[in-house]
């Protein structure tokens, strides 16, 4: 083989594995609408949704924000990879110290959640607030793309954070397992191809007001 040939193919593998990275890329893409009932500072919310989508940047997921006060997007029924977050002044919960839940099907799937702002308000003590708005929210945003029973006992989808939690928190290092990171882009690639395959009104949840098994995110107050 020459010189010029060898280099041809080296060139074509790196082509080829481009591609699939970034085909990829491409399918671990999801939407997230945010419908900001809580009045949240937009500072806030913004730095809020750089946190949480650094969180699922490092799981290899990306996350696209749509702020519903801008945009006409959030009036239909999300598609499979949409998916809506709401930002609320509390919640019916069992108690106060519930940060927010995530709404699941009988199957395990689910689109909406909600977090409950002023909760995080009263007890972020010395952690940023925005940091924990888009800690939590990506805490949730996790059980709908995980699934049912998809708390951990170590990071991000621990159940309760106490003042260990909170301190990982702020220093960045609440994150999505591997295995947690790899379940994720599965579901999300089989979405991406289903839609695709059969339209996405055959994939939706339906009514966020029916009755939903409901995953939630439980914190000591400071």
């Amino acid at each position: 083989m020459g010189f010029s040939n060898r280099w041809g193919l080296v060139l074509s593998s790196v082509l080829l594995w481009s591609s699939i990275a970034s085909a990829q890329n491409r399918s671990s893409q999801v939407t997230v609408l945010v419908i900001n009932s809580a009045g949240v500072a937009t500072a806030v919310l913004r730095q809020a949704e750089r946190e949480a989508g650094r969180v699922f940047d490092a799981a290899g997921v990306e996350i696209q924000w749509v702020n519903c006060g801008e945009t006409h997007q959030c009036q239909s029924i999300p598609g499979p990879t949409e998916f809506m977050l709401h930002i609320v002044p509390s919640g019916n919960t069992r108690s106060d110290f519930v940060f927010g839940e995530a709404f699941l099907g009988v199957d395990g799937r689910g689109q909406y959640c909600d977090v409950f702002f002023d909760r995080l308000r009263q007890a972020q003590g010395a952690v940023d607030l925005a940091l924990l708005l888009g800690d939590v929210s990506a805490h949730e945003l996790g059980h709908l793309l995980l699934g049912s029973n998809s708390h951990s006992s170590f990071g991000i989808m621990q159940p309760r954070w106490g003042a260990e939690g909170l301190r990982r928190l702020g220093m960045g290092m609440l994150l999505f397992t591997r295995e947690e990171a790899r379940s994720m882009r599965s579901r999300i690639g089989g979405e991406t191809v289903r839609a695709s395959s059969f339209g996405s009104q055959n994939w939706r949840t339906g009514d966020r007001f029916h009755t939903f098994n409901r995953e939630e995110l439980w914190a000591e107050r400071f």
